[in-house]
């Protein structure tokens, strides 16, 4: 069978727009005190399933680099040290801004209106990435519950791999399974919708996710021929972006997971979309980087820095919120340029000298398949 175009134009565009809007989405409840604040609170919550569309584009990519080659312990060690190296080094790192913030608060250099968010006893599980399957509460740099989901599917997938290079079909059950599972489980437990799981069984919300994703790589050939309506993906991303807050949470989770797939879709067939012309594909490397680093600066500048600027300026802390996305922005490009790939190279290069020969997994140049 012929294989399918391999750009991944539409979803290399989705990783930064879902990024942008979970900053958005946060940075509202920033300023919800204020009337336009409460109002995108009101009407972006929709925006936290945004991660989700992470975990799909994050199955799609790794199924395509990774699929075929977890066969052997080399392999696999190799594959996880890999993730690891893109996405530990910048977890760490903003982990460390907020124990430093934890030492300030305790040691009376500096305060805070939530001084529960920075729990020494906290660490072991965030140090682990453990903190998305039964954490206390969403602590330090909270997005990265996210990265510790992640890691729990990369743990997972050299078995999936094994299961699907045998039938593909498994992937099905594997998608719809965890689905109901996560379902059945938030009805009988009583808990928040699995829509809604973050540091409690964060790792189970992304399963269907990531799964789904896979099951779009083995069948790519397949959703490449389906009709598409032109200008569906960009049309049914505004619709969610504009009216998504008004859907239950379960319908909500639907249509990102089909945003997803058509942008997938477009991407196999090789389609130039208005989409893919817009061009957002070109800021997708900063996604990983934006993604963690939007809280830390908003802390900064939102937090520790309106205290003395918001009373002095015309339009106080609502102010603040486009510089604190400047800053944002250029953090993410120094972050990413001056340290991520630094230390993803050397790391890589760590493990490859002590290890030895090549395990037939080669690198992946700046890819990034989290945020």
């Amino acid at each position: 069978m012929q294989e399918t175009h391999n750009s991944t134009r539409h979803l290399d565009g989705l990783r930064i727009v879902a990024a942008c809007a979970v900053v958005v989405l946060h940075y509202s409840d920033y300023v919800k005190e204020l009337p336009v604040g409460r109002f995108m609170v009101d009407h972006v919550w929709h925006f936290n399933l945004f991660v989700d569309l992470f975990f799909v584009v994050s199955g799609f990519v790794i199924a395509s680099q990774y699929l075929a080659k977890v066969d052997s312990p080399a392999s696999i060690g190799r594959f996880i040290w890999r993730r690891l190296a893109r996405i530990y080094p910048l977890h760490l790192a903003t982990l460390a801004f907020y124990v430093a913030v934890a030492l300030a608060l305790h040691f009376g250099l500096a305060k805070t209106d939530n001084p529960t968010h920075y729990p020494f006893s906290d660490l072991p599980a965030q140090l682990l990435l453990l903190h998305a399957f039964d954490g206390a509460r969403l602590t330090f740099n909270f997005p990265s519950w996210s990265l510790s989901a992640e890691l729990f599917c990369y743990l997972i997938f050299p078995l999936v791999a094994l299961m699907v290079t045998r039938n593909k079909a498994v992937i099905i059950a594997l998608v719809v399974l965890p689905t109901i599972g996560n379902s059945l489980y938030a009805a009988v437990a009583g808990t928040a919708p699995w829509t809604d799981w973050i540091n409690t069984g964060g790792a189970f919300r992304a399963l269907p996710g990531f799964n789904l994703g896979i099951a779009c790589y083995l069948f790519r050939n397949d959703i490449a021929r389906l009709p598409m309506l032109p200008g569906a993906l960009t049309v049914s991303l505004l619709l969610y972006i504009v009216f998504g807050s008004y859907l239950p949470d379960m319908a909500a989770l639907a249509v990102i997971y089909v945003i997803a797939v058509v942008a997938i879709q477009n991407d196999c067939a090789g389609r130039q979309t208005l989409f893919s012309k817009l061009g957002f594909d070109r800021w997708s490397s900063l996604t990983y980087s934006s993604y963690m680093l939007h809280i830390p600066v908003a802390t900064i500048v939102l937090t520790f820095a309106s205290r003395y600027l918001a009373p002095v300026l015309p339009g106080g802390k609502l102010t603040l919120v486009p510089v604190a996305m400047v800053v944002l922005a250029a953090a993410s490009v120094l972050s990413l340029r001056k340290f991520e790939n630094p230390m993803r190279r050397y790391l890589n290069d760590a493990y490859d000298r002590w290890f030895g020969a090549q395990v037939g997994t080669p690198a992946i140049p700046g890819r990034n398949v989290i945020r």
